[in-house]
């Protein structure tokens, strides 16, 4: 007993090790990640198995009921009847019950397909968001480490005799800014941390390790047509399931017709031969007659809306066409936007901050002029990741219109 108490210590420690190990992400496995853990999605599953519940009991003939009944007199003359009774529909009411709950099954199935569709889109979008905030973080302490170079080549220079000290104190409030900028850039990176771990059913102080940046692709994906849509499939399945509402309804129309066996017995009185038994075996029918309620209103209502989801699902075919053309010339504006920063505007603020601190050196330029020049290429640089961002939250959304969010 004694040896196995350092294993369980062994084994604890190892435990907690992994627990706390940060998990590797890239977007796809994030969003794979989110689809078998996420906690919404988790609850959303249990209207499959509510919905097979339902369906169940569904489409199957009524319990037959027993009927019974007795009266007594004097000298114990008296009747006592039982019977049973069973309910059967004239038409295919319970064929269509069946149709109709199975649709209801596949409905839910949609519905949950349709939240793991959208769970996959704020995934991918997430997981950019953080890869972003990480790369604004990684910016800005790159300006504020060649910051303190600067303001220590100054604080030389201004020990050697020949640099300002107003230049020098120019120089640690830029320092300093740009700490303080850093630490509110961190504010972001846990807050798109906390974003991506609840999408993926994990808690806010989970430590992600991003294995992909923003590196924009070589070109932007070719245009093409929406596939499989959890919410055009929906809509589709929405539309069968009315058009069987309606047939149902018609169904209804007339009511179960009762058939029912019996046995009676009696006791009775006939002079002058005293006490006579008698027994009595026979069937019952009951029809209602479908003269004040007739159903026509039921069946009017459900072919309103069938209509209706004709024509939301008509619309929503067509939401998707224009959808999947314009998020695809968004993406490609998006691509060209960043690729500018990237390519052209990116490079000539560095070389506009390396040109204007060789002019300082020598003496041709204020101090401003620098600081100038490297607000410029800050504001530049996060422009840059900005654009890159916009590129791939455009690809997460052109992604989403195609229905492969979670592929």
């Amino acid at each position: 007993m004694k040896n196995m108490v350092p294993i369980l210590i062994l084994l604890f420690l190892s435990y907690s090790m992994a627990a706390q190990e940060p998990l590797r992400l890239t977007a796809e496995s994030s969003v794979a990640f989110a689809i078998k853990r996420n906690k919404e999605l988790l609850a959303a599953r249990f209207l499959v198995q509510e919905a097979e519940g339902r369906a169940h009991g569904t489409g199957r003939l009524p319990n037959p009921e027993l009927e019974t009944e007795a009266a007594v007199g004097r000298d114990f003359e008296g009747r006592v009847m039982a019977g049973v009774l069973q309910r059967f529909p004239l038409t295919g009411r319970l064929r269509f019950e069946r149709e109709l709950s199975d649709l209801d099954v596949r409905i839910a199935r949609l519905e949950v397909s349709e939240k793991e569709w959208q769970l996959g889109v704020a995934t991918r979008k997430a997981f950019y968001e953080l890869v972003a905030a990480r790369e604004a973080v990684a910016v800005c302490v790159s300006q504020a480490d060649l910051a303190v170079a600067f303001t220590k080549s100054l604080a030389e220079g201004v020990d050697a005799g020949f640099r300002s000290k107003l230049d020098l104190q120019e120089a640690k409030l830029s320092e300093s800014t740009l700490r303080a900028k850093v630490e509110s850039l961190r504010v972001l990176e846990m807050e798109a941390s906390a974003r991506l771990g609840e999408c993926l059913g994990l808690a806010a102080e989970s430590v992600f390790v991003v294995n992909e940046s923003l590196t924009l692709p070589g070109s932007i994906p070719e245009a093409r047509p929406a596939g499989k849509r959890a919410d055009l499939e929906l809509a589709e399945l929405l539309l069968r399931s009315g058009e069987t509402s309606v047939s149902l309804s018609q169904a209804t129309r007339w009511e179960d017709v009762g058939v029912g066996l019996f046995v009676e017995g009696e006791r009775f009185r006939d002079d002058p031969t005293g006490i006579e038994p008698e027994a009595l075996a026979g069937v019952k029918f009951q029809i209602p007659l479908p003269l004040w309620q007739n159903g026509s209103g039921k069946v009017a209502e459900k072919i309103a809306s069938r209509q209706r989801l004709n024509a939301q699902c008509e619309s929503l075919r067509f939401h998707v066409r224009n959808q999947v053309l314009l998020n695809h010339r968004i993406l490609a504006l998006r691509f060209r936007s960043a690729e500018q920063f990237g390519s052209n505007v990116l490079s000539a603020a560095r070389d506009h901050i390396r040109e204007s601190e060789t002019a300082y050196a020598r003496g041709e330029v204020d101090i401003q002029s620098v600081f100038r020049a490297r607000e410029r290429l800050g504001e530049i640089e996060f422009a840059d990741i900005e654009a890159r961002k916009a590129y791939f939250l455009a690809y997460a959304e052109w992604m989403g219109v195609l229905g492969r969010s979670n592929l």
